[in-house]
């Protein structure tokens, strides 16, 4: 490790520190600049709908028509697919995120960052984190700035990313042919409570974790921004008995970079099913995101104690503590972004 990294976070980190100036930014950029970052930044959603699509018929055609070649040609990506393990995308995240094209990808998006609790305080504590990720969105575009930017900055994870705080996602993800392999450059993890329980018994084992989950795609409006927390509690139970902090994160722009069609049927089954399912657009009607103000803000960890047992009263307390600090950190940054200096943050 660097020897000139700030030393460990202390245990007891609530003051307020409320930033003035983005931790990272970049210069606005060109047309043609933007278009790229427009460009790259839709190969995510686009996979999220062809990828689905792709499968589907392929499974479909090789069933109806078994000896048309076609049909087996079709196979080819999804064989190929699951053959190739994820270690193998996660190690090529470093040149994949450092690329031009994907470099331009904060510039589409007039990406700005806030960090009350620098890349470099996480790299050199010797307490594992869970990152509270908020809202999820259709797909966190704001989630895919922050990896390119980290990747590209002197002081951020770089090609440790994946290795040392990888995202939690459903297990439909980390297997489903195609997109696995498009998300694996984030370091996917199971998010299931065994696998971040072992996670955390180990040194290094931060992870980022969207807590409220896809379902709260279905609920955020032009007025209102909706978070599903209230009974999100598994998360402080994780923490305090692995002795690890919680740091809570705001993503602005993720609901907003797409449109959903919110029907309440499709989001009993995106739960059912672990990944969202439905219809959403964008730029030009298409699965491509709007060129909206994207703002990630990271707020300081709680300071919680190791429990190995803890009370429902010791969950309950931590618990009310996440969700004052997520509110405090919404309403203290929301007039850094247009989209959402009038919202307010709601809770459910």
């Amino acid at each position: 490790l660097d020897t000139n990294l700030p030393p460990p976070l202390p245990l007891s980190p609530l003051a307020t520190m409320v930033l003035d100036k983005p931790t990272r930014s970049l210069p606005p950029g060109s047309s043609f600049e933007r278009t790229v970052g427009f460009l790259a930044a839709s190969v995510f959603s686009v996979a999220y709908v062809a990828a689905p699509i792709h499968v589907f018929c392929a499974l479909g055609c090789t069933v109806r028509y078994p000896t048309w070649w076609g049909a087996w040609m079709m196979n080819i990506p999804i064989l190929v697919s699951l053959m190739v393990p994820c270690r193998v995308v996660e190690r090529l995240a470093n040149p994949i995120f450092t690329s031009w094209p994907m470099q331009q990808i904060p510039k589409y998006f007039h990406y700005e960052e806030y960090h009350e609790t620098t890349d470099s305080e996480f790299r050199s504590s010797s307490k594992n984190f869970i990152v509270g990720a908020h809202p999820h969105g259709v797909f966190s575009f704001c989630g895919v700035c922050a990896a390119v930017m980290t990747h590209g900055a002197r002081d951020g994870f770089g090609a440790a990313l994946a290795e040392e705080a990888p995202t939690a996602a459903a297990s439909v993800v980390k297997i489903f042919p195609i997109l696995k392999d498009v998300l694996a450059v984030f370091g996917l993890i199971d998010a299931s409570s065994s696998t971040l329980s072992k996670r955390l018994s180990k040194p290094r084992g931060t992870f980022v974790l969207y807590i409220g989950g896809m379902i709260e795609l279905f609920y955020s409006s032009p007025k209102e921004e909706v978070v599903f927390l209230k009974e999100r509690k598994g998360f402080i139970k994780l923490a305090l008995r692995s002795g690890a902090d919680v740091v809570p994160v705001y993503m602005f722009g993720n609901t907003t970079v797409l449109s959903v069609l919110a029907w309440g049927p499709l989001a009993s089954l995106s739960r059912s099913l672990g990944m969202s399912v439905t219809f959403f657009w964008g730029r030009f009607g298409l699965p491509m995101p709007n060129p909206v103000h994207m703002t990630y803000v990271r707020g300081r960890p709680l300071g919680m104690p190791h429990i190995e047992n803890p009370s429902a009263e010791d969950v309950e307390k931590w618990h009310a503590v996440y969700c004052q600090k997520l509110t405090e950190l919404f309403d203290n940054y929301k007039g850094r972004n247009p989209d959402y200096k009038h919202k307010k943050l709601i809770i459910k």
